[in-house]
């Protein structure tokens, strides 16, 4: 006899694969109510044929943390459930064969260790000791991360299942979701093929089906299914239920014990997406897909050379089976903007059995506390951008990012595939001047000029063309073409409801530009804007491309029910920088306005005219010298351009690896790396744009930090090797002890070494005299660089 279904839940979960068993079970165990719904079996979509490799080491440090915590939760719930998980923490070796590969593995060495994650570079010897039925040909080195394992998929999430029924949670197989209902803009529970179940909340854990099932309710979520493969052999003499996990991620393979055989898992430079003409049939369960041998062959026959005693084992299961990728190869956690009580987890990007359990505590605990608990900045789900998902560049990106899975990781890596989508009025022209492009949701944005972008962890050549752009900065005259978000805030009540958002003052004059933050409850920082006053009733608000997203949806979510409105003008406007000691005399001769310093003072806007159009002109700067920013209506904005480089003089086209420099010399920081929700203005050394003669969200929490003093603070370093290249999340060392990490680094052209920024841990109350009078070391590749330390600017022009 089925389940009869509640008639109310607090949350109401759609999908049952491991990330929405581990989230049932994390919210059961805090004692929330919870039902579970699955359109067929528990794991039958793509859970079920996971490799089940799990590793500590990710991403950024919050996602290693959660990976961590992953495996010890596998570890103890056989114990907690009675059902085994199949978890094996028998390591994991990955081999190198060429010099970049080994530099890039010595840096993910130096990272784990800053995670508290054993990691170790080890001989090829000694690799093959471990794994006997290894070649080393071609070999140049190895790693060893010994926290790493692997896990049986189905057995774990039936594991999480039983535990969230353990402790109240309702799980329903073969009850489908036909929708969220949603009423007045918010999720109030699942209409399912059962009947309705009212909710406070609604999970899509849907995996592979998220996108559409976001579709179906006009909400955005960006990810494709492709073809994923692996082959698993017969048994083979000497593998045993001990062996690690291999990793030849230059041969694009990895190698799995089971049950004395051999799984494979390919993750090829040609990855293909899954195009199903009508979508995912209705009747998927279990299913798998056609399987291209031929495309697998070149990677089998490495692998036959890499493991010989493959050459006589027999293939006893060539396997195709789909899995989802996202756009940027990092999964969607958190709430959906324009649907209260409506939340995402998806996205895993065939890495859902690892952090999987992560995740779900992750969301159960935002859902429960009503905000993140941990930054979780990286995964975010407000990061979605919503014109980028058709359907034909999520495919094309999801196909890119498995193809990325294996390849090299360089610093500063360009992906190729569905580029172009965004472009300033100015990028035909800056392409013809020889910009190299980078991208950033969406927007092609110059990263360097008149020479071809190069990988390597090691100086390149086009670093001098970076060195001539950043000095061009530092002492002549440079042109930056800058992307901003744009946001109009516009209603009577707007100067106090910016006073509300934003740390610094804004009952300011017309004409007053505000660089401030806006923060949460927990004074963490949520925004980093400059914004520009227009009127006593409309502000223009503006954010980095990369943070177009989030403020959005913070403004937006902040604003409601003001009576004040939020528009997103981005594409109204473009934006030419004209930065360096030249830039007064050399816009003075385009424009018939006064920039003097007493006629056009810092951090004010005027609207003037270059040529014949007219413009609004900021004078502010993110490299630290003297400049104006240039903010053009975008059907003005080729006519400008076209004057600015027909002058005498005309300055030289700069990208944003040198704005990166530049700005990292002057210690400002960057929302998404330097600062976020988990940071304050304390530790960020940004009290400086509070104004705490005024009320504004956080002022209480910052205050009291302020008084208590902080246990970490931001600092500056510069390398004492200039040979040393920092690229970010290298380890702080303090006494030869990790006291945390670059968040931002670069090269120092005007200080002629490497550098960085980051937070240092210390005991609360810790002056900042005493904190940088010890030593200090950047962990790069394996050694430990001596490093200056400083609270204030490296430099200042």
């Amino acid at each position: 006899m089925a389940k009869s279904l509640p008639s109310d839940v607090q949350v109401a979960i759609v999908g049952g694969g491991i990330v929405g068993c581990a989230t049932a079970y994390h919210l059961a165990k805090a004692g929330w109510s919870v039902a579970l719904f699955e359109r067929k079996k528990l794991t039958s979509g793509t859970t079920w044929h996971a490799a089940g490799l799990v590793s500590e080491t990710q991403g950024v440090p919050i996602m290693s943390a959660l990976a961590k915590y992953g495996l010890e939760l596998m570890e103890s719930l056989e114990e907690e459930t009675g059902q085994n998980t199949g978890f094996k923490r028998n390591g994991s070796i990955t081999l190198s064969l060429t010099e970049p590969r080994m530099q890039e593995l010595r840096r993910k060495v130096d990272y784990a260790l800053g995670c508290s994650i054993r990691a170790e570079e080890i001989s090829v010897a000694e690799a093959q000791d471990r794994w006997p039925l290894l070649s080393t040909h071609d070999a140049k080195g190895a790693f060893w991360f010994p926290g790493d394992g692997y896990t049986n998929p189905i057995d774990t999430t039936m594991a999480l299942a039983k535990g969230a029924r353990m402790h109240g949670a309702q799980v329903f197989e073969e009850c489908k979701v036909e929708e969220v209902v949603i009423e007045q803009g918010s999720a109030i529970g699942v209409e399912t093929t059962q009947g309705l179940v009212r909710a406070e909340h609604v999970v899509n854990a849907t995996g592979m089906w998220a996108r559409e099932f976001g579709l179906s309710h006009g909400v955005q979520i960006p990810l494709h299914y492709t073809n994923h493969y692996y082959v698993v052999t017969d048994p083979i003499q000497g593998v045993t239920g001990d062996l690690p996990v291999l990793r030849v991620m230059d041969e694009y393979a990895y190698y799995k014990e089971d049950a004395g055989k051999l799984l494979i898992g390919c993750s090829e430079p040609h990855a293909t997406p899954w195009l199903p003409e009508e979508g995912i049939p209705e009747h998927f369960e279990f299913d798998e897909l056609p399987c291209d041998e031929e495309h697998l062959y070149p990677i089998l026959e490495a692998a036959m050379e890499r493991v010989p005693a493959l050459a006589s084992s027999g293939i006893r299961k060539f396997f195709n089976g789909p899995e989802c990728f996202t756009p940027d190869a990092k999964h969607y956690l958190g709430p959906i903007t324009d649907v209260k009580g409506l939340w995402v987890v998806a996205g895993f990007n065939s890495t859902g059995i690892q952090n999987g359990p992560g995740a779900g505590r992750a969301l159960a605990e935002w859902i429960m506390a009503g905000h993140m608990t941990m930054d979780l900045t990286d995964v975010d789900s407000r990061r979605i951008l919503p014109g980028l998902n058709a359907r034909s560049y999520t495919a094309t990106k999801a196909a890119e990012t498995l193809s990325h899975a294996y390849a090299m990781h360089w610093p500063y890596l360009r992906k190729t595939k569905a580029r172009g989508l965004r472009r300033t009025p100015f990028y035909a022209a800056l392409k013809e001047a020889g910009a190299q492009f980078g991208s950033a949701n969406g927007w092609e944005r110059p990263l360097v000029y008149g020479a071809a972008l190069t990988d390597g962890f090691d100086r390149q050549p086009w670093f001098e063309a970076w060195k001539a752009e950043h000095e061009a900065l530092r002492n002549d005259l440079g042109l930056i073409d800058l992307t901003f978000g744009r946001f109009i805030v516009n209603g009577a009540q707007s100067e106090a409801q910016m006073q509300r958002l934003c740390g610094a003052n804004m009952a300011v004059p017309v004409g007053t530009l505000v660089y401030t933050h806006m923060f949460n409850a927990h004074g963490g920082i949520e925004a980093d804007v400059t914004v520009a006053c227009l009127s006593s009733s409309r502000y223009l608000v503006m954010a980095s491309a990369g943070a177009e997203p989030q403020t959005e949806s913070w403004l937006k979510t902040q604003l409601e029910g003001t009576g004040v409105n939020m528009v997103n003008v981005t594409s109204s406007e473009a934006t030419l920088a004209i930065m360096g000691p030249r830039a007064r005399d050399f816009l003075s001769d385009l424009t018939d306005s006064d920039l003097s310093n007493a006629a056009f003072p810092f951090g004010t806007w005027q609207d003037l005219h270059i040529g014949h159009c007219p413009i609004r002109a900021h004078r502010i700067t993110y490299v630290g010298e003297l400049g104006w920013e240039l903010h053009i209506p975008s059907e003005y904005a080729p006519q400008v351009f076209e004057t600015i480089v027909a002058a005498p003089n005309t300055p030289r086209p700069c990208g944003g690896i040198a704005v990166d420099s530049c700005r990292i010399e002057k210690g400002f920081r960057h929302w998404g790396h330097d600062i976020g929700p988990f940071d304050n203005p304390v530790t960020a050394g940004l009290t400086f744009a509070c104004d705490f003669e005024t009320d504004f969200s956080g002022k209480a929490a910052i205050v009291a930090q302020r008084s208590a003093g902080v246990s970490s603070r931001i600092l500056q370093f510069r390398l004492e090797d200039p040979k040393a290249l920092v690229f970010g999340n290298e380890p702080i060392l303090r006494e030869g002890q990790v006291v945390g990490r670059l968040t931002s680094a670069s090269y120092g052209w005007s200080v002629g070494a490497g550098i960085g920024m980051g937070y240092v841990s210390c005991e609360t109350g810790t002056k900042a005299s005493d904190l940088i009078s010890g030593s200090y070391q950047i962990l790069v590749e394996g050694r430990a660089v001596g490093a200056t330390v400083s609270v204030r600017a490296l430099y200042s022009p």
